[in-house]
């Protein structure tokens, strides 16, 4: 129980105290601790300028202060690399997959577009198949009614001769 007490005082030491001790770089902002994870400093945190990586290298200082004052060392310092090169490797993955998913999105919208315009294209080959029908009747209506035409016109002719 005096454990638990002891650990909850130390946190709320830290955190306060870190609210008071604000590290500024060489421009005068308030410095960022990032974590480094290089081959000979995996996971180890270290202040820098905020700016640091804008476009414009007007707006960033080279500040550099180690954050964590000891290097990992021994079984920590491969553990560290170790994940970070699973963290890496999982990343790809992720962004593998990603592309993936993203071409079977892309696979899948063009699949259902085409069944959309095959139903499209049946639909419309119906309607000209049952146009031409349509087209069928109107030409013999048209056909008997010349022919009716034409043999009451001669049958009103011979009737006059």
């Amino acid at each position: 129980m005096s454990e638990s007490v002891d650990f909850q005082s130390v946190q709320s030491e830290i955190s306060s105290s870190s609210n008071y001790n604000v590290v500024r770089c060489n421009c005068n902002r308030e410095a960022n601790v990032v974590r480094a994870w290089t081959p000979k400093n995996p996971g180890r945190r270290f202040y820098g300028c905020s700016g640091f990586g804008a476009r414009d290298k007007k707006k960033a200082c080279n500040f550099f202060r180690w954050y964590d004052l000891e290097k990992p060392h021994g079984w920590q310092h491969l553990a560290l690399l170790e994940a970070r090169d699973i963290i890496q490797e999982q990343k790809d993955e992720i962004a593998d997959l990603r592309t993936k998913v993203s071409s079977l999105t892309h696979s899948s919208e063009l699949e259902d577009k085409l069944k959309k315009k095959g139903e499209e294209c049946e639909a419309l080959k119906r309607e000209v198949v049952m146009l031409r029908e349509k087209s069928s009747v109107i030409r013999n209506v048209v056909v008997s009614s010349v022919g009716f035409g034409v043999l009451v016109g001669g049958i009103m002719v011979m009737s006059k001769w």
